[in-house]
């Protein structure tokens, strides 16, 4: 595979900072969930346009709430029905494609330590404008977004990974971002700075 893209409008949530989420309303902003709230800010920051395909990925999803409803299933043997549906790992692009209006698709990639590189491989195989957005909330919270497109920014060329590096890392993806590094070496893609 080598192909080339443009990177736009990159931003990143550093571990342990408190998310700008002050443009939702604050009912609204009160019901969302520390990941959500990371998923929210990277969108925002983003700038993306209404009609763009959505690629979530998250290693660890709602951690926190999965084990609220873990416990409350065992303390009394229910399951609130709005927590659960809040911590489905699509559960952040649904509500922000409420949000945002936006009428495109999204999908939420879950692949263990290969997250980060199978979110980017979606992303790269969907036409036209794309949000890219990685999230934790375990770890302090973090995460980091970007746009895909064909058009402006920076230029970026993909090819193969090799298959004996160890799983991209956040660091690592922050790095190629900011520009500390001119390349991005995973197991299943490269990229590089044109």
């Amino acid at each position: 595979m080598n192909k080339r893209i443009y990177i736009e409008n990159f931003t990143i949530v550093e571990p342990g900072s408190s998310p700008d989420v002050s443009f939702v309303p604050p009912l609204a902003r009160r019901r969302l969930s520390p990941l959500q709230k990371i998923f929210f800010a990277l969108a925002k920051a983003a700038e993306i346009s209404p009609s763009a395909f959505t690629v979530f990925a998250t290693r660890d999803g709602e951690d926190t709430l999965t084990r609220r409803i873990v416990d409350d299933y065992h303390a009394d043997g229910s399951v609130s029905p709005h927590r659960f549906s809040a911590s489905v790992y699509n559960a952040a692009p649904g509500l922000w494609s409420v949000f945002a209006a936006n009428r495109s698709a999204y999908t939420a990639i879950a692949a263990g330590e290969d997250t980060i590189e199978c979110g980017i491989l979606e992303s790269l195989e969907r036409p036209g404008p794309v949000l890219f957005a990685y999230a934790e909330e375990t770890g302090g919270g973090y995460g980091a977004a970007f746009r895909l497109g064909a058009h402006s920014g920076r230029e970026v060329e993909i090819s193969n990974g090799d298959v004996s590096l160890s799983p991209l890392t956040f660091a690592a993806l922050v790095d190629f971002l900011q520009g500390a590094t001119n390349a991005l070496d995973g197991r299943y893609i490269a990229l590089r700075s044109v």
